[in-house]
């Protein structure tokens, strides 16, 4: 597929040709996206190590405590999870000021807070900070009784082997059923168009395959010559 193809040809200013959002585009899309919330997940600290220190406002209920270490609960880490989503989501997909990118930011935050039934409570499955939580709980829960007898290095380790295994299936059955957010980031990456481009060597291959046509030039040595000296040789 050219990239020059993914933008409709007219005389107004360009628009993003929709027939490229793909399937195949939009689960590298999804991957990624999931890639990204897992690390936000990933960097919370729900296991640490055991320390008299507290935080500045006492909030550290422990779910489990063990042989030089402890189990946060992640529900007072809120805060940090929403914020490391954001942080995160704007750095995979370089969200910057355009309007594209802080609607992308606006449906992650709409997301989160997830959709409410009638009766005024939060639909299950529905809100991307309930189904992360729970997949840090049942990770938590999964954890083999022998190795919460072992030390924090173990513990962590199992740990995290539950939460990626898990968050992979879950926001995966997440964003099946909810795909605003992965359709919002595949528009915002189509109007890159070059990103769109995934042949071995990327564009500057694409242009040295276009400029040699069984000429010698190619695409460095238009930079490292003369311009006008490579055509009027090759001419000749």
């Amino acid at each position: 597929m050219s990239f020059i193809s993914l933008f409709k040809k007219s005389g107004k200013d360009k628009q993003i040709d929709e027939s490229v959002l793909t399937d195949t585009f939009h689960k590298s899309i999804k991957e990624r996206l999931i890639k990204c919330l897992s690390k936000s997940v990933l960097d919370l600290p729900v296991i640490v190590e055991e320390s008299s220190v507290h935080s500045p406002n006492g909030r550290e209920w422990l779910l489990v405590s063990g042989a030089g270490y402890c189990i946060r609960d992640v529900a007072h880490l809120q805060g940090r999870m929403v914020k490391g989503f954001l942080v995160n989501l704007a750095s995979e997909f370089s969200i910057g000021s355009t309007e594209q990118g802080q609607f992308c930011l606006s449906v992650l935050l709409d997301e989160l807070q997830g959709q409410f039934e009638t009766s005024g409570e939060v639909k299950w499955g529905a809100s991307l900070l309930v189904t992360s939580q729970s997949v840090v709980y049942k990770a938590i829960e999964w954890i083999p009784t022998d190795v919460l007898a072992m030390d924090y290095e173990a513990v962590s380790e199992a740990y995290e082997g539950l939460v990626i295994r898990n968050l992979a299936k879950d926001l995966s059955e997440f964003f099946k059923d909810y795909p605003r957010l992965v359709e919002a980031l595949s528009r915002l990456e189509a109007e890159k168009g070059t990103h769109l481009v995934s042949v071995p060597g990327g564009l500057k291959s694409i242009l040295d395959k276009a400029l040699q046509k069984d000429k010698p030039v190619l695409f460095d040595e238009l930079y490292q010559r003369d311009t006008s000296n490579t055509f009027k040789n090759e001419a000749q």
